[in-house]
């Protein structure tokens, strides 16, 4: 199974003191890498657990693997920030939807309340695992 790691997912893991850390901890080891991401993926982990590092070093060590070029895919983003405007999707949510279309693959995140609601493919639910 291919897995995209939405950034809650890697937030939670990496912040002891987040609510969903146990999960997340859980899901990261029980499924073998690599974790799919998008660099707005990576920016948003960045800048909610204090710096680079952390998420730098999953890359490097191959635990991520950047799968997506945003500018090979941006009428398609466009396309979902537009639909999803009133849901208020970000570009990391809306790659990683892109991604899920491209990929086949499944989503692990934390954002039930919008991965409920967004659809790939125009009318498909996105595959997600979330916390119980």
């Amino acid at each position: 199974m291919k897995k995209i790691a939405d950034s809650g997912l890697l937030i939670a893991a990496l912040d002891a003191s987040d609510e969903y850390h146990a999960w997340a901890l859980q899901a990261i080891q029980t499924h073998s890498p690599p974790w799919l991401v998008c660099e707005p993926v990576l920016a948003e982990v960045a800048a909610s657990v204090g710096g680079p590092s952390a998420v730098m070093e999953m890359l490097a060590s191959g635990d991520l693997e950047l799968a997506f070029h945003l500018e090979e895919n941006v009428p398609e983003i466009l396309a979902l920030v537009r639909k999803y405007r009133d849901q208020r999707m970000d570009v990391a949510d809306a790659c990683v939807v892109r991604m899920s279309e491209l990929m086949d693959a499944t989503v692990f995140t934390v954002d039930k309340k919008d991965f409920s609601v967004y659809r790939r493919n125009s009318r498909q639910k996105v595959p997600c695992v979330f916390p119980d």
